[in-house]
């Protein structure tokens, strides 16, 4: 009897050590194709986090939405059934308003300004927020995007051709305001379905970074590049805080530091890429317009404030994120 114990008693030590000693899953996943910034960045992530924690952390990427749209995989993280997410930050106002203002069509003038808001004093409250609220914890979020601009079906030379053009736009209120307010018919369908929506004429246009349309193969079905740069979100590194909190400290530290090489990484590479794919896109037969991005403007710029009036965001928040486009 006492030697059955003892084998049970020994079984179990053993297996808890062997179950101890198994490296921590780290699931990472977005919506971008692999040749994207955002997947080659997350590339870096993974090797220097495997590198540095002796492969005590175990990182594995899932790109091209493998896992769902992106309000699928947020969920999933809130839930631990993924550990981290990258994309937009706009997709956080479904749960924090104030992530809503930062994905708003000419809301932010420039790249620095976006830089600004979103590492700054703003996004450091939002960041918190989230943490709070919904247990996810907030990396980095400066994840540098490529200007959005409009790819349609027809060409697009002032505000009076976007009446009625039906526009995909991400299910997102703060992208469906302003394109309204711009005289589009807006049109949420998920990005894994915009090509085809093209093709059969459901949507006649989107808008998106131009890398994001050359690597999806968007122009193939939309010749007409509107260079609106409407946008330049910002991404975030977000992932499920209570996982982070079951890493020891120096592990942390690790997926701290690998998050922010990425988005160095990242940021590099977008500011190669934006030349590289709009001359890849010329070469392919898309006819490229300039547009008086004022006259855009001018059409969008009461949305932020209409948006906010109908408590989309905190009161005052387009007031303090003005103060900063003033600067830049």
């Amino acid at each position: 009897m006492k030697k059955a114990l003892l084998i049970v008693v020994l079984c179990a030590t053993v297996c808890g050590l062997a179950f101890a000693g198994q490296p921590k899953k780290f699931t990472v996943g977005h919506i971008q194709a692999t040749e994207q910034a955002f997947h080659q960045a997350l590339l870096k992530f993974q090797e220097y986090v495997e590198k540095e924690s002796n492969g005590s952390i175990q990182v594995e990427i899932f790109p091209n939405s493998q896992l769902g749209n992106a309000l699928t995989q947020i969920s999933s993280v809130r839930m631990g059934t993924l550990t981290a997410f990258v994309d937009g930050v706009g997709w956080y106002g479904q749960l924090l308003g104030d992530y809503y203002l930062p994905a708003t069509a000419y809301a932010i003038k420039n790249w620095e300004a976006y830089a600004e808001v979103m590492e700054g004093e703003i996004g450091n409250e939002m960041a918190e927020q989230l943490r709070k609220q919904f247990g996810l914890r907030v990396l980095n979020q400066d994840w540098m995007r490529l200007p959005r601009n409009v790819l349609a079906i027809r060409p697009i030379n002032t505000v009076a051709d976007l009446q009625g053009l039906k526009l995909r736009v991400p299910e997102l209120k703060s992208y469906i305001v302003p394109w309204r307010d711009m005289g589009t018919s807006p049109t949420p369908i998920a990005f894994a379905e915009v090509y085809l929506a093209l093709q059969q004429r459901v949507a006649e246009g989107l808008e998106c970074p131009i890398d994001t349309m050359y690597l999806q193969r968007l122009h193939e079905v939309a010749k007409f590049l509107i260079m609106t740069k409407h946008q330049m979100e910002t991404g975030n590194f977000v992932m499920n805080d209570a996982f982070y909190n079951s890493l020891t400290a120096e592990e942390k530290k690790i997926v701290e530091d690998g998050a922010r090489l990425a988005a160095e990484y990242n940021n590099e590479l977008c500011v190669e890429n934006e030349t590289v794919y709009l001359k890849r896109m010329l070469d392919e037969g898309v006819t490229v317009i300039e547009v008086d991005i004022n006259e855009f403007y001018n059409k969008a710029k009461d949305s932020p404030a209409k948006l906010e009036e109908e408590g989309t965001w905190t009161k005052g928040l387009a007031a303090r994120v003005a103060a900063i486009n003033d600067k830049h």
